[in-house]
């Protein structure tokens, strides 16, 4: 089964949103004790909203924090603790109003004040996700129920990184705490329960009695998390009946699926590829010439790539935009067929006929690496791979050391993609690189709406993939297998399934 979906209709955040009773169907009663067991694919880092990450850092958090907008699999949107929103004319201010009578662990109020202080503490944080609310100038408590995201410009991706843990809410009286790192304090389905739960090994959510949205089914009594970074201990795990779900990849899928588990197959949000960071030249002067960075585009067999190595299960591409989105542009994707003797010429032409070598840190997890090398080899790029302790890898990768880094990275609407590695404060634009015509057409995307914004993100499509600062190779298929007792939908644009996707097979 293949997941597909229409991209989202952009207008949709200036209009008002549904209550969220009113779009959901009623909640069916859960089974007594019933147990749902997953298998993440790292141990979680934190447990705190401000410092949690998206893709499948995402699992982890849903079991004990509600978001403001909650995103359904087909990727439109809803009220969660925000039970109706919406814009002014201009789209600077965001007017939410929330639920009432919801409460946290302690008794705690959620209320205005409670989304006030976790919003600027996760915009002002050090966090992956602090980008998604960068945006926000001021958070004004209107009254208890009432909220206003004054925006210093619009920010096009704004609703949907409120449906991501940017949009968790956590107790005010824990945010900022050590605490809440280990202790989740929410106003989620869940409560982690401390006593069963053993650090980096099985981690128990039990369901709470009194959960406010019963709109929202839950079928499961109780989750239970044994993270598992080795992959066939994933799937021995999977095949054993010891987990319902875990992430598998294209090299396992049969055997899983011929055990008798399902298998589901769904676009990845992230691009995989070369991030050609260094376009001024700063590390090595060679990336500053466009030509040697289209003849790094020209010198890669996508497809053969796809094929060799994940199963010919994914999208083939020249741009960083997800295919989903609007701003795909199919055209493009003509721009750099793979033609190792143009890549040479180019070389040539721009004066590197001999080559030169970039260090480039290593990823065990990308099978990518050594055809790239191979290449990059052919037309006289060496790779020297860069080895790096695990733990410092993400330091290590935006330490701006390296002129160019091998990489999956989120792209889900244009706007994101552009927050997150275009723009020039962007966190994956590691070097700081800009363009005085790139900028304005940023700016002009940034303030535009419908049609017209639509047509300047294909501006700036067409404008990176002109000038090569990436040399992306695929957006790859994510791969997810249940036992047969569990049937799961996949989530729109996001590494794992949601927790409320899961559901008992029939």
């Amino acid at each position: 089964m293949k997941f597909r979906t229409a991209a989202i209709a952009l207008a949709l955040t200036s209009a008002s949103a549904l209550l969220l009773a009113g779009c959901s169907a009623p909640a069916a009663e859960p089974q007594e004790d019933l147990t749902l067991t997953l298998a993440p694919v790292a141990d979680v880092a934190t447990f705190a909203p401000q410092q949690a990450g998206d893709g499948h850092a995402v699992q982890w958090s849903q079991p004990v924090y509600d978001t403001l907008i909650h995103q359904l699999p087909d990727g439109s949107f809803e009220g969660m603790l925000a039970r109706e929103w919406n814009y002014n004319d201009d789209q600077t201010v965001l007017t939410l109003e929330l639920q009432t009578g919801v409460t946290f662990e302690d008794g705690t109020a959620f209320d205005a004040e409670a989304v006030k202080v976790n919003l600027e503490a996760t915009r002002d944080g050090t966090g992956a996700l602090s980008t998604q609310l960068a945006a926000i100038d001021d958070v004004e408590v209107v009254d208890d129920d009432t909220v206003e995201l004054h925006l210093t410009a619009p920010d096009p991706s704004l609703i949907r990184g409120l449906s991501q843990p940017s949009g968790m809410i956590a107790n005010p009286a824990k945010v900022g705490t050590e605490e809440l790192a280990t202790e989740p304090d929410g106003t989620g389905p869940y409560v982690l329960d401390l006593d069963r739960t053993v650090r980096g090994s099985e981690y128990v959510f039990v369901k709470k009695d009194n959960y406010w949205n019963t709109a929202i089914e839950l079928p499961y009594s109780t989750l239970i998390y044994k993270p598992m970074t080795d992959l066939t201990a994933r799937v021995n795990a999977l095949l054993a009946g010891q987990v319902d779900g875990a992430y598998i990849d294209t090299k396992t899928m049969d055997q899983v699926a011929g055990s008798g588990a399902s298998v589901i197959e769904y676009p990845a949000a992230g691009v995989v590829g070369l991030f050609l960071l260094d376009r001024a030249g700063t590390i090595q002067p060679a990336l500053a010439d466009v030509r040697v960075r289209q003849a790094i585009n020209l010198a890669i067999d996508r497809a053969a790539m796809l094929t060799q190595l994940r199963a010919g299960l994914g999208t083939v591409t020249e741009q960083i935009f997800n295919p989903q989105s609007a701003a795909f542009d199919e055209a493009l994707n003509e721009t750099y067929p793979y033609d190792v003797e143009e890549a040479r010429a180019l070389m040539a032409e721009a004066g590197y006929a001999d080559g030169f070598t970039i260090d480039v840190p290593e990823i065990a997890a990308f099978p990518e690496g050594t055809i790239l090398a191979q290449a990059l080899a052919d037309i006289g790029i060496t790779i020297n791979w860069a080895k790096v302790a695990p733990a410092e890898l993400l330091n290590e990768m935006r330490s701006g050391k390296y002129p160019v880094i091998l990489m999956q990275l989120q792209s889900t609407d244009p706007w994101q993609a552009i927050q997150f590695f275009v723009s020039p404060t962007a966190p994956w634009n590691i070097l700081g690189s800009q363009d005085a015509e790139l900028t304005e057409l940023i700016d002009e995307a940034q303030f535009a709406t419908g049609t017209e914004q639509l047509a300047v993100y294909g501006e700036i499509n067409q404008w990176l993939v002109d000038e090569a600062w990436f040399a992306p190779f695929y957006f790859p298929s994510n791969i997810y297998a249940t036992s047969s007792t569990v049937t799961v939908e996949a989530q729109y644009q996001q590494g794992v399934p949601s927790i409320y996707n899961f559901s008992p097979a029939e």
